[in-house]
């Protein structure tokens, strides 16, 4: 049963493929199509989508690869070679979106276009692609959570089993103080699926306001708020956590953004209710 965790991919004509890179692939490849659809039923240029792939990808992986070396410098020093062979893992999610949302905004302002009618366009799309690349971290065996020491809950989905060579240096600490011996590998929280199915429903909420709502910055605040707070729980859970201290990085990141997301919910619910009161008292 455990085998099933051990496969991270596999090689043709001597080149490694790895699954991580083939879900990365899917989920720019879906998410493209929707853009595509979404832009069209919008009625926004052809070429936007196109616009958009060109900045968002190239954007988002050089701002997740550096939030990752910048927030590593203390643990260990980085070549430039080595800062760029990302295909030996070391990405972090908000500097990509981080990256791509001033890429857009500078697109935007040339543009001339409304920098949130585009975000709206687009978080759908971001958070279908968080649910699929996910699974990248299921074959790579990382992004887990705490031990399970309960043989009742060593089970997939709940749980996932991980090699001890893809333990972190938390995770070894929690077999040792556990076990009191090494051990071939261990039970650990599903932490990567639990944010996938989280991200799936996200989706579908965000495609439903896309579709049903015309109020701008309303995807994008309800994403923000959705994300973070599932994600500064989520990462409690984490054994590959970056410290700034004895403090979390993405617990902090999360529930600033998940502030940022609600604070502008409220302000997007109290400027629709000052809205349709105008409109009653204008008829009147």
């Amino acid at each position: 049963m455990n085998n099933l965790f051990w496969i991270s991919g596999f090689t043709i004509f001597g080149l490694e493929i790895k699954f991580y890179g083939i879900l990365m692939a899917v989920a720019f490849a879906v998410g493209f199509i929707l853009v595509m659809r979404y832009a069209k039923q919008k009625g926004y240029s052809e070429n936007l989508p196109f616009d958009l792939l060109l900045i968002v990808f190239p954007s988002a992986i050089v701002g997740a690869r550096l939030n990752y070396v910048l927030f590593t410098l203390s643990e260990r020093s980085w070549t430039f070679v080595e800062v760029l062979q990302i295909w030996h893992g070391g990405l972090m999610i908000y500097g990509g979106i981080l990256f791509a949302v001033i890429a857009i905004c500078i697109y935007c302002a040339i543009k001339k276009l409304n920098v949130f009618k585009i975000f709206d366009l687009i978080v759908p799309v971001l958070i279908l692609g968080q649910a699929i690349g996910r699974w990248g971290n299921f074959f790579n065996q990382e992004a887990y959570g705490s031990l399970i020491t309960n043989p009742s809950l060593q089970w997939f989905p709940f749980g996932v089993y991980i090699e001890s060579s893809h333990f972190t240096t938390n995770a070894a600490e929690q077999v040792q103080n556990f076990y009191g011996m090494a051990v071939e590998g261990a039970w650990f929280n599903a932490t990567f699926f639990y944010e996938s199915i989280w991200c799936l429903g996200g989706f579908f909420l965000l495609y439903f306001l896309l579709k049903k709502t015309k109020i701008t910055g309303l995807c994008t605040a309800t994403y923000l708020a959705y994300y973070g707070f599932e994600r500064f729980f989520v990462e409690m859970l984490r054994t590959d956590s970056l410290y700034i201290g004895s403090l979390r990085v993405s617990v902090l990141i999360s529930g600033i953004i998940f502030l940022i997301g609600a604070s502008y919910l409220v302000y997007l619910s109290v400027l629709h209710i000052k809205n349709k009161k105008s409109k009653v008292e204008k008829k009147e």
